[in-house]
């Protein structure tokens, strides 16, 4: 078995490969141009690593580049995903050779990294504790993610904040920058980032959150792809959210506004809210959102040493999106 770290762009098509034979449906359908998309974002260097038998794609895992802001001090790091191995070549111990080697380029960037991994699989939380030591480095567990759907009401009153897309993404950043709770650690996108972002292959909009003429907040939203055993549903999903000083008004004009940015295109009628974790829980359901079954817990790995619990050593919870 060959294992080497590879340019993520370049070997997108084989990725995409291992990706959609290693997880069964319902999946997100992770086609090339996603792939390319993804860990193309500006910041620092994409790693991956790439598991080839005889020339044919085995198993792939990848790091994109992502900012953070904790406590007012933005920083580069890293979204860990992608951790995939074909059915055919399990058992050989191959997804725990990924991770040490992605593990090395990371510990050699000396960038803290987040991961999310299935609140229900002991054996996955397993592997990525054990190849975190065996790295030698140290990880953090955040608060857990639970998924969210809402599907809008007919005759429900509207909220009385509202969101549209934003026509400006200065309005967008400044709502992002407003975000203050030092219990989270926020995404937090440059101007180019979010650009980039905008040349999601799948549709996408930034949306601009407003109360009574002022912008109270921000949110990423984008019409998700999952692979089903019928074929590809599309499914309006909120990605990030940014809500300064939320209420349930807020929360549900986001929900509501990603509805209807997606009408016409979306072939399911709810909206699916995967991190809505740094939000307070007891906005959540008069807003409209419902708990679904899936869950993911997030991780901090960091390099061990310096400042007492290392970077964002502190932090509690994340607002990233899960991908």
């Amino acid at each position: 078995m060959q294992i080497e770290r590879v340019d993520p762009l370049a070997v997108a098509e084989e990725a995409s490969l291992v990706l959609r034979e290693a997880w069964p449906p319902p999946v997100l359908h992770y086609t090339a141009d996603y792939l390319r998309w993804q860990l193309g974002f500006p910041g620092a260097a994409p790693l991956a690593v790439l598991a080839r038998e005889g020339g044919e794609p085995a198993g792939f895992i990848g790091v994109a580049p992502r900012r953070f802001r904790f406590r007012g001090v933005t920083s580069d790091g890293y979204l860990l995903s992608f951790l995939s191995v074909r059915p055919k070549f399990r058992g050989q111990g191959l997804a725990g050779r990924l991770y040490a080697e992605v593990f090395s380029g990371v510990r050699a960037s000396g960038l803290p990294t987040v991961v999310f991994v299935e609140a229900r699989s002991a054996p996955a939380q397993h592997l990525l504790a054990k190849a975190v030591e065996r790295a030698g480095l140290s990880m953090k567990r955040l608060a857990a993610c639970q998924n969210h759907g809402f599907v809008p009401r007919a005759g429900a009153a509207p909220p009385r904040a509202g969101a549209a897309p934003a026509a400006d993404l200065d309005d967008v950043l400044a709502a992002m920058a407003a975000c203050r709770d030092e219990r989270v650690l926020w995404a937090a996108p440059d101007a180019a980032q979010l650009e980039h972002s905008l040349r999601d292959p799948r549709p996408r909009r930034l949306l601009r959150v407003e109360e009574a003429g002022r912008t109270v907040g921000a949110a990423a939203v984008f019409l998700s792809e999952i692979a089903t055993a019928r074929g590809i549903e599309l499914v309006p999903t909120v990605d990030a959210i940014f809500l300064p000083e939320p209420t349930a008004d807020r929360v549900a004009a986001v929900l509501r506004a990603t509805s209807e940015a997606f009408a016409g295109q979306a072939t399911v009628p709810a909206v699916s809210a995967p991190n809505l974790a740094a939000l307070p829980p007891e906005h959540l359901r008069p807003a409209g959102a419902r708990p679904t079954g899936a869950t993911f817990d997030a991780f901090v790995v960091r390099s061990p040493g310096g400042q007492p619990g290392g970077p964002w050593g502190d932090a509690e919870v994340t607002n990233l999106e899960i991908v």
